[in-house]
């Protein structure tokens, strides 16, 4: 008996400290997990048997049997010991606590037909209880400053958002509806009745729920550990393209959306480091979405002509999207310029001159117009350190300026140069001596 009450004190401390480093819902799993009720249940019922066989003993009367099955219960019960820890330890593994999380989740929000089917409010409580569970792990690790739980935990969160996309088409349309009880949540109730009614009628409320989540580990960050920023860059376009990839544009216009989000606070924060970082992943982001535009126009080639002209609207509805991510970068081009970030402003100009460039290659129908966004750029650096800044915008457009030409479009580069019209010759002189003594591809990373 003695030695149960310690083994049960020494499960639930570690199982109590488990529970303060990550999250509390620690306590629920391990109290469900079916090996545990098993063996603790085993470990009772010895314990029942043990002191009602020492009861039942008396000065005339000893029962043999049950003295010797209380020995071969109290050994077993003693050889457990050191499983059962090692079983204990290796559940409260992080890793394994964010998996099974997320499995619970996937679980709650996977199409199910029949009774299941009807309990939507539940299925949806457990979805979102999974997601809050995760950005918990992750920011309790960003207080303890434990950047591999706290990646763990971010990744999840894309794992989530990804395979709910795969099987999101079947849900019932009841799923999709924002209950009262959800309304009133942080992450919903600041939000106005349109907002809300875009939210139901696009599909798209879950992935909101988890890209919030996302927007308040950056935040937290920021001012912890700013590598934890990158990833959760990283993991925004991974979501972003499994979305265009399965032609799901508002969940892209959410990843769209939310890198916006990200610009913008590390611009506030003067972040240059993270906000460069952020501006890779969100070209990336674009050139994905016009490598897949392509790939869809090229594939509506084989189909019949109706087909071929609903497919290639989605095409050019898809690469409409990386139009936007070049005019949005262009936006906060202007944004960082005007606070003094001066490098951020260039590398928007060389970020939306690479993404031009990707188009051009993959002669898609939205080059034109992210052409024109892009030697709109300076014109933001309309300024008294104009003479700086257009330095480093006129570099991007000499650099694209010459993609063209070794090409052979000259009409293209043409445009390019008609915009440094103006410009004086000896500048444009000595910034095509400074490209052309590069010798390295990693200057422009």
């Amino acid at each position: 008996t003695l030695n149960t009450r310690r083994l049960m004190d020494a499960a639930s401390i570690i199982v109590q400290l488990a529970a303060t480093r990550f999250t509390p819902h620690i306590t629920s799993l391990f109290f469900r997990a079916r090996t545990n009720l098993l063996v603790l249940g085993f470990f009772v019922t010895a314990t029942v048997f043990v002191v009602w066989v020492n009861f039942s003993i008396g000065n005339d009367y000893v029962p043999r049997w049950g003295v010797l099955f209380s020995m071969l219960l109290m050994t077993a019960s003693l050889l457990l010991l050191f499983p059962y820890f090692a079983y204990v330890f290796d559940f409260l593994d992080p890793e394994k606590i964010v998996g099974r999380i997320t499995a619970n989740g996937l679980y709650a929000c996977t199409p199910i037909r029949g009774k299941a089917a009807q309990a939507v409010d539940q299925r949806q409580q457990q979805a979102i209880e999974a997601v809050e569970h995760l950005t918990n792990i992750g920011l309790n690790a960003l207080q303890q400053k434990d950047k591999n739980i706290a990646s763990s935990a971010i990744d999840a969160l894309c794992k989530f958002a990804v395979l709910y996309g795969e099987t999101k088409a079947g849900m019932l349309n009841e799923w999709h509806r924002i209950a009262r009880w959800n309304r009133q949540s942080p992450d919903f109730v600041s939000l106005s009745h349109e907002a809300v009614g875009d939210l139901r009628e696009r599909g798209t409320w879950l992935e909101w729920k988890i890209l919030r989540q996302y927007q308040m580990v950056f935040t937290e960050g920021l001012t912890q550990i700013k590598d934890v920023c990158y990833l959760i860059a990283i993991d925004t376009r991974r979501l972003g393209e499994a979305a265009a990839r399965r032609g799901d544009l508002h969940t892209l216009d959410l990843s769209i959306k939310f890198f916006n989000t990200y610009l913008r606070a590390t611009i506030n924060a003067n972040d240059i480091r993270t906000a460069y970082n952020i501006l890779h992943q969100y070209r990336q982001l674009g050139e994905m979405v016009v490598a897949e535009g392509r790939s869809m126009a090229r594939k509506a080639r084989s189909k019949s002509e109706r087909e071929q002209r609903e497919v290639s609207e989605r095409a050019r509805t898809l690469e409409r999207r990386a139009v936007d991510v070049a005019r949005f970068m262009r936006y906060y081009s202007s944004v960082a310029f005007k606070r003094g970030m001066v490098f951020i402003a260039e590398v928007i100009a060389h970020d939306i001159g690479t993404l031009c460039g990707v188009a051009f290659h993959a002669e898609s129908r939205c080059h034109d117009e992210i052409l024109r966004i892009f030697l709109a750029v300076d014109d933001a650096t309309e300024s008294a350190d104009k003479e700086k800044t257009l330095r480093g915008v006129r570099l991007a457009q000499i650099k694209l300026a010459t993609d063209y030409l070794v090409h052979g479009s000259v009409t293209l580069a043409k445009q390019v140069a008609d915009d440094m019209n103006a410009e004086d010759h000896k500048r444009l002189r000595s910034m095509w001596q400074e490209l052309n003594k590069l010798d390295t591809r990693e200057f422009w990373e």
